[in-house]
C-alpha cells in the first residue's frame, strides 16, 4: 500500500496491531500451536509498537524500514506470542507468518478490485480492516478444511484388552503394502507400548512372523499376532473385522506420538 504524504502514527498502530492479531492467530491455527489469547495481543502490539518506532527513524529510507519491521520486529513478535525455542523453529514459523501476510495482503487486494465501490475509500482504514477481516475468515475455513482432510486419514481403532478396551489412533496409510507371507492378509503395525495391554493375544497358534523392508532397516522381521476381532471408527461410521493380524513395532510408529498404529487402506473404512 502507498505510503501518504501524511502519517498518523496511531492509524499505523491500530492497522499492524489488528492486523498481526490476524497473521498470528492464523500462524496459531495451521502450526496447532496452543497459544492463549493474550500471548497473541502481546505479540501483536510487540509487532505494531516495533513497525512505528522503525517508521519513525529519521534519515532512513521507507524500504529499508519496511525490511526492519519485517525481520527484526518479526522474529521477536513471534518470540513473545509462541515462546520459540532455536533459530529452526523460529524462522519455520516466520515462513508461515509472513506466508499469510502475503495471501492476507493478495486478498484485501482482489476484494478491492471486485468491488469498485470501495475504490473511493482506498485509504480508509475501517475498510482495509473490513477487509482484512473477511480475509482471516478465508484463510481460517481454508485451515480448518486442510485440517479436516487430514484428520480424514486417521481413525479410532478398538482391540479387546487384558482388563478392558484398548482405544487406539490409527493412521491409514494407502502405502502400506506389508502382507503376512502364509495368508496374505494386510498387517498392521502397533507400537510395542500399546501391545502391552494386548498381550491376551500372545498365543502361540496366534504367532506371526512377517518381513518388512521399510520400518526403521532395509529388511528385517516383526513379530506378530492374529486378533479375533477389531472394530474401526470414522467421520463416516465404524466397521468390524475379524482375525486381523496385527505386527508389533518396538519403538513407536510415530515419532511425535500423534497415532500408535499404522493401518492398512483394506482395513479403513
Amino acid at each position: 500500500m502507498q505510503v501518504p504524504n501524511t502519517v498518523y502514527i496511531d492509524s499505523v498502530f491500530l492497522l499492524n496491531l489488528v492486523m498481526d492479531l490476524y497473521l498470528l492467530k492464523l500462524t496459531a491455527k495451521v502450526l496447532g500451536k496452543t497459544a492463549t489469547y493474550p500471548a497473541i495481543l502481546a505479540g501483536s502490539m510487540t509487532g505494531a509498537l516495533g513497525y512505528c518506532t522503525v517508521l519513525c527513524i529519521p534519515g532512513v529510507s521507507y524500504g529499508v524500514k519496511v525490511l526492519l519491521g519485517m525481520l527484526p520486529v518479526g522474529m521477536l513478535m513471534i518470540k513473545v506470542t509462541f515462546h520459540t525455542k532455536g533459530f529452526a523453529e523460529l524462522f519455520r514459523i516466520m515462513g508461515y507468518l509472513y506466508f499469510f501476510s502475503f495471501v492476507l495482503g493478495g486478498l484485501i487486494i482482489f476484494l478491492k478490485g471486485k468491488m469498485p465501490f470501495l475504490r473511493q475509500y482506498e485509504d480508509s482504514l475501517r475498510v482495509v480492516l473490513l477487509l482484512g477481516f473477511v480475509g482471516y475468515a478465508v484463510c481460517a475455513g481454508g485451515i480448518a478444511r486442510w485440517k479436516q482432510s487430514r484428520n480424514n486419514c486417521f481413525c479410532t481403532v478398538m482391540i479387546a484388552g487384558d482388563e478392558k478396551p484398548v482405544e487406539i489412533r490409527a493412521l491409514i496409510d494407502t502405502g502400506n503394502g506389508l502382507l503376512d507371507p502364509i495368508s496374505h492378509k494386510p498387517v498392521a503395525v502397533l507400537d510395542e507400548e500399546v501391545w502391552n495391554s494386548l498381550k491376551r493375544w500372545m498365543r502361540p497358534e496366534k504367532y506371526k512372523i512377517i518381513p518388512y523392508h521399510s520400518i526403521g532397516k532395509e529388511k528385517g522381521l516383526l513379530e506378530g499376532y492374529e486378533v479375533d476381532e477389531m472394530v474401526v471408527k470414522g467421520s463416516t461410521g465404524k466397521k468390524q473385522f475379524e482375525k486381523v493380524i496385527i505386527a508389533v513395532f518396538k519403538g513407536k510408529v510415530s515419532g511425535k506420538g500423534s497415532y500408535q498404529m499404522i493401518l492398512p487402506f483394506q482395513l479403513s473404512i
